[in-house]
């Protein structure tokens, strides 16, 4: 597999004005984390659908304006499971990445795994097997190995294929929209997170609550069902608990501020009639 290694300033400037006129880009990092809050970039990987890059954050340690890229409103960026590659681009840029789409996300809309990886995609997709023996090497250290360079480029190799068979999936299922919103709750829930999230405490007996949770989890998996999405996905066990009590406490309006617009369009009827039984 091909790559092109850029390790200067002026390489990556170069790079930033062509990446810019792409319409979308496969995007993966290389990171090292010692506490939720120390992160450094090691290396960003991008693949643009002709060739593929490995950009060396090591050695660019200030990437100023040159990556505009990653903040424009006109390339997607696709990611597996983007979560910890936000972070890790923040740690290098200071900047928020905006148009984002995740394969792991569409995946789960799209009725499949939740958490599926993105090795075992790939081998779902396209039955293809990657090496991922490079997964825990150490990536801050230099020089980096040939075998280290390769896997890394191997991550973003296959990102565009899936994410167009997504895409157009999504499109014709109606379900973009939800994958949009849901990522920018992702991206506002990792950087704006409550400073002290309130823990709201039960209203009912336990028997009480166990009997409304079981009512609300069937209610969840029939619309899950109905519009093949994953469960956990659409709900997960923990959230409805969390979820329940705040409507009860405080009304449903509010609860339904906790949640993305398409999640309460699905579950707003058939909730009321529920919570107006207890």
């Amino acid at each position: 597999m091909s790559f092109t290694l850029i390790e200067t300033p002026e390489d990556l400037k170069v790079l930033n004005r062509e990446l810019l006129e792409r319409e979308y880009l496969g995007l993966d990092t290389e990171f090292r984390r010692t506490t939720k809050d120390n992160m450094k970039l090691a290396m960003l990987q991008i693949n643009d659908g002709e060739e593929i890059y490995l950009i060396d954050s090591i050695k660019i340690k200030n990437p100023k304006d040159h990556c505009d890229f990653l903040f424009s409103d006109s390339v997607i960026k696709i990611f597996h499971s983007c979560k910890e590659d936000l972070e890790a681009i923040y740690s290098w840029t200071g900047n928020v990445m905006v148009n984002l789409f995740d394969t792991q996300l569409a995946n789960a809309f799209l009725d499949g795994s939740y958490s599926i990886g993105y090795q075992r995609l790939v081998q779902e997709r396209l039955g293809i097997t990657l090496d991922k023996r490079e997964t825990r090497s150490n990536w801050i250290r230099r020089p980096l190995s040939d075998s280290q360079l390769s896997y890394a480029a191997s991550d973003v190799e296959y990102l565009i294929y899936i994410f167009k068979e997504q895409h157009e999936a999504l499109t014709h299922s109606h379900k973009l929209d939800w994958q949009k919103e849901d990522i920018y709750f992702l991206i506002s829930s990792t950087f704006n997170p409550l400073a002290c999230a309130e823990k709201i405490v039960s209203t009912q007996t336990k028997a009480e609550e166990l009997e409304l949770l079981n009512k609300f989890n069937v209610i969840i998996r029939n619309i899950a069902i109905k519009e093949e999405i994953n469960p956990t996905l659409f709900f997960s066990k923990k959230n409805q608990k969390d979820f329940i009590r705040l409507a009860l406490s405080r009304g449903s309006k509010e609860a339904f501020r906790s949640i993305t617009n398409w999640r309460k369009l699905l579950i707003e009827d058939p909730l009321n009639q529920l919570l107006n039984k207890y």
